[in-house]
């Protein structure tokens, strides 16, 4: 009898073993990843020439970058520390899956923008994604690239109002943003039956503005054009603003030509924002200091 007690005993001890390691058991996943993220080379990345030179992209520390793939919902977050962006709760997939990061957060909002230089980045879209799919064990390596254009925005005149819109010239909507284009390595652009401001100022001066690139747009000021050089600029060709590059437009013209009250016609040029038009003709002899600052009909070209 004991034998037998002792032997269903460790039948019974065999089949709980073969249960507890039964193939439905889900493995253990592991939290927290690394994410190095690199932005595409240098003759296609964001180049911004201001007055103090060359503007190069660059992350800064506390940059988030959202990431996700085609085996979960949401995003995980993503910061930068320096040399690598770093995650407390990204977890490792059991299979190898796709992964896809986005800068600076999966819906950028461009309503409303600052215009000023040192925002741009804050809104600058990026997106990337693994090479091949990957568990994530090892961490993970994104190449990102710009999915945004720089406006340069010139108010010419002084006091003037600036109110910049921008529509998607197929469907005639206001763009509002980027969002996000899940498992894939690119923003959509998102839009608005209403008028949406993306800069709204007051004044002469020279603001920057982030708008989607790659898209046909129409750019206005309230109900007017811009004008690229001296020709008024309103819509882009058809495969729009190429990304990374910033494209300078001006609220009027800044070069152009007027007739004087002598019937001369007189080429100007006006050199800065607000500034004065100056002629860009000599005069035929050399001048005193009276007689160059006369102005009205006693200068020497007469009126205007």
């Amino acid at each position: 009898m004991k034998k037998i007690l002792y032997s269903v005993f460790m039948l019974a001890t065999m089949v709980l073993a073969a249960c507890s390691s039964d193939d439905t058991t889900e493995p253990a996943v592991k939290r927290g990843m690394v994410l190095k993220a690199n932005v595409e080379d240098t003759d296609t990345r964001a180049t911004i020439t201001d007055n103090e030179g060359k503007w190069t992209f660059a992350f800064a520390n506390n940059d988030v970058v959202k990431v996700g793939n085609n085996q979960v919902e949401g995003y995980y977050t993503f910061t930068n520390k320096g040399t690598v962006f770093e995650s407390t709760d990204a977890k490792q997939t059991a299979e190898a899956a796709n992964w896809c990061a986005f800068f600076p957060r999966e819906e950028i909002d461009l309503r409303n923008q600052s215009g000023k230089f040192d925002d741009v980045a804050n809104m600058y879209a990026l997106a990337g994604a693994t090479a091949t799919p990957t568990t994530g064990s090892d961490g993970l390596t994104v190449t990102m690239k710009a999915k945004a254009a720089v406006l340069c925005i010139v108010g010419v005149k002084k006091g003037e109002k600036l109110d910049i819109s921008v529509k998607t010239a197929d469907d005639g909507k206001y763009v509002s943003g980027f969002k996000a284009v899940k498992n894939s390595e690119g923003f959509s652009v998102e839009t608005s039956d209403t008028k949406v401001s993306l800069l709204s100022k007051q004044g002469a001066g020279v603001y920057y503005v982030v708008v989607p690139a790659g898209v046909k747009l129409s750019v206005y000021n309230g109900d007017k054009a811009l004008y690229s050089g001296d020709k008024t600029m309103s819509t882009t060709k058809a495969d729009g603003l190429k990304a990374g590059k910033y494209y300078t437009l001006t609220t009027g013209m800044t070069k152009g030509k007027a007739d004087n009250s002598l019937g001369q016609t007189i080429e100007w040029v006006q050199l800065w924002a607000g500034g004065p038009k100056f002629a860009k003709e000599n005069v035929a002899s050399k001048m005193t200091w009276k007689d160059a600052t006369k102005t009205g009909a006693d200068y020497v070209w007469g009126a205007n």
